[in-house]
């Protein structure tokens, strides 16, 4: 993912900024980009002199991100009342303005600030004073004076133009570790001026010791290699030298920077049990495993066999039954991302490949590929489809363990005793993989009714239930008892009663 970091100015011949009494001043100068371009801002610094410097015009973008939250804004009223936004700011506040010929001049609270707007909607940032803010503006024949606060100074702003100055942009945040490329500018150089760049980076918001040193100076611009380390910040500084009454003019400057590849992210995996449709079944030939029969147990003689020359039908399941392993994942670089699913038993030591470059978050496995035991599914996500193949990062995540549960409990029928008036029937149930969970009898199709644990509680692999019948009515009855597993598979046992 290439990145450019790109600003737009110009600058022209600015006045000379002299305080009263005069001294000796110094200037940093800011740029705001063009629409479309990057918004370039001072670093505050502890109060210092104003000194004369190059000046640097910058293109304001006259519209806000949000309508309504700007601190302070110039407005333009035409004489038929439509409004023109000419300059706004979230970060500043006008504390005065004058009209300066067709220009106007206004001053703000963001570090002394004086800006120049001219007629062709160029604000032009003509001096930082560096105090809190500038609070009057006067035209006097002898220049531009400017009061501040905090230490109540006032500055004289003359025409004259300095011969060297220097511009510190504000500090850029590439969202991560990145690789600094080329440093390629606009600029309008005259005879004798001189415009040259350095860049500096590092790993904390503010530029502090742990800062690399401004390297040295860029001066193609065409293409100026930034040796500056690799880091998440950056920061460059322009020089300005004029001469004869010239100065240089910058129009523009892209940095391009590649950021490091962040990996990719899988925060869960999520293992569930479906029913396929009957669009996603295999044919009829192919469907044997999908049914089941039942083998029962009958303590009585229950009539003659069925002839040899009678077939038996299988009831088919309604469905054939799927673990569906679903996963979230996601990725800081908002790359896409492929997924492979692999799966490994208890107690194997190499994982299995189930599928590759999977484009979706979910997989449906046909849940008679697993025999009962429990297994463990391994989600990979790489964000490959985004990033060059020696770039790509990839992350994996680990279910917790899964039992897979496919053989029904085997149920068996016990002693049948009298019991009173009624009969009480003993059954056995066991499991080889999951607990018992559900016990429940029929007699003679009708309702099913809850059936009783001899403990109280079904709660293991193993379990003795009993049938209480009561007031039962002469004749023949079938019994049939329904014992459910963990994984919610079925076995029955019947016994007929006469």
């Amino acid at each position: 993912m290439r990145r450019a970091l790109s600003g737009a100015a110009s600058g022209s011949r600015q006045p000379t900024v002299t305080p009263l009494p005069s001294t000796s001043t110094s200037v940093t100068v800011t740029e705001e980009a063009a629409q479309g371009g990057m918004e370039l801002k001072p670093r505050a610094e502890p109060a210092k002199p104003a000194q004369t410097t190059p000046q640097v015009t910058a293109q304001f973008a006259p519209v806000s991100d949000f309508p309504g939250v700007e601190r302070s804004a110039l407005y333009k009223i035409s004489t038929d009342n439509t409004v023109e936004t000419l300059w706004s700011s979230k970060d500043e506040n006008v504390y005065d303005l004058l009209q300066s010929g067709n220009q106007i001049v206004f001053s703000t609270d963001a570090m002394g600030r004086i800006y120049r707007l001219a007629p062709d909607g160029k604000v032009t940032l003509l001096v930082q004073t560096n105090e809190g803010e500038a609070t009057r503006l006067l035209q006097t024949p002898g220049g531009l004076l400017a009061a501040t606060g905090d230490l109540g100074k006032v500055f004289r702003l003359e025409q004259d133009t300095g011969t060297t100055g220097v511009f510190e942009s504000p500090v850029h945040d590439a969202g991560t570790v990145a690789r600094w490329g080329r440093l390629s500018w606009l600029s309008e150089i005259e005879r004798g001026c001189r415009l040259v760049f350095r860049a500096r980076s590092g790993n904390s918001m503010r530029p502090d010791p742990t800062w690399s040193d401004w390297s040295g100076p860029l001066a193609d611009p065409s293409g100026s290699p930034v040796t500056s380390p690799n880091a998440r910040y950056i920061q460059l500084q322009a020089e300005f030298s004029g001469a004869a009454g010239a100065t240089p003019i910058l129009d523009s400057i892209t940095l391009a920077y590649l950021p490091q590849n962040t990996p990719p992210a899988v925060k869960n995996i999520t293992v569930t049990t479906q029913t396929a449709t009957a669009a996603s079944r295999p044919p009829a030939t192919q469907a044997v495993s999908s049914s089941y029969s039942v083998t029962v147990t009958d303590t009585v003689d229950s009539g003659p066999a069925t002839s040899a020359g009678t077939p038996t039908q299988n009831v088919s399941r309604g469905g054939q039954r799927q673990l569906l392993i679903t996963w979230q994942a996601e990725d800081p670089d908002n790359d896409r991302l492929t997924f492979s699913l692999h799966f490994r038993g208890e107690g194997e030591q190499e994982w299995k490949l189930v599928r590759a470059n999977l484009t979706e978050n979910s997989f449906a496995l046909d849940g008679d590929m697993l025999a009962d035991g429990k297994y463990f599914f391994r989600v990979t996500a790489s964000d490959l489809p985004s990033n060059p193949a020696t770039a790509a990062r990839e992350a994996e995540l680990i279910s917790p363990p899964v039992l897979v549960d496919n053989t029904p409990p085997l149920v068996t029928v016990g002693v049948v005793k009298k019991a009173g008036a009624g009969v009480e029937i003993d059954f056995e149930a066991a499991d080889a993989a999951s607990i018992l969970r559900r016990a429940e009898y029929s007699v003679d199709a009708g309702p099913w009714t809850p059936a009783e644990a001899a403990d109280g509680i079904l709660d293991s692999l193993r379990e003795r239930l009993i049938v209480r019948l009561d007031r039962l009515t002469p004749g023949e009855h079938l019994v049939v008892l329904r014992v459910y597993d963990s994984a919610e598979n079925a076995g029955l046992a019947k016994t007929v009663l006469r």
